[in-house]
């Protein structure tokens, strides 16, 4: 089996990094309810953080080197091509380049960062907007906050008083 080598952005890996790690994370919030119940609920996916580390040896290994510098210096982000996973459209957030032994060996170690387009709204965890048909327990469950709180940061009067398009304040 032939495996895919490492890309982004036109610059291939000839061999690929000898270490890869691919980090994933969901967002718990672990609440109590009312009644003395423990709950759980997930919000957003965090994003996909891509890092690892390798070498380029040989006489050409300072210049492989200079070609991923330039793939890191370009702006904006692109599809990440990995051995043994899907493509992913991403940021190059850092990089590392260390020489040794003259110009035969070139040490580095790199992040990519998920690229994320889409508004997320525990980006401002100071109040979330109330969609059709929710209450302030429909709420609760949503954002992961108790719903003691909720009643306390806001002034509804009543937990089902909740109208489509209301603020809640989740401090």
């Amino acid at each position: 089996m032939q495996y895919m080598k490492m890309k982004y952005r036109g610059f291939e890996f000839n061999v690929n990094p000898k270490s890869l790690k691919i980090s994933m994370n969901k967002k718990i919030s672990r609440y109590d309810t009312v009644y003395a119940e423990e709950h759980c609920a997930q919000g957003a996916n965090g994003l996909y953080t891509v890092s690892g580390s390798g070498c380029f040896v040989g006489e050409d290994s300072a210049e492989k080197a200079f070609e991923l510098v330039r793939a890191y210096n370009k702006k904006g982000s692109d599809y990440l091509f990995l051995p043994n996973s899907v493509p992913i459209k991403a940021c190059f957030s850092s990089l590392s380049i260390s020489y040794s032994g003259g110009n035969d060996r070139v040490d580095y170690s790199f992040e990519f960062v998920q690229e994320c387009k889409e508004k997320n709204e525990e980006y401002n965890p100071d109040y979330t907007v109330a969609a059709d048909g929710e209450n302030l327990f429909d709420i609760a469950h949503r954002t992961g906050m108790q719903i003691e709180n909720l009643v306390e940061a806001n002034d509804f009067g009543d937990v089902f008083a909740v109208k489509e398009g209301d603020r809640v304040w989740l401090i």
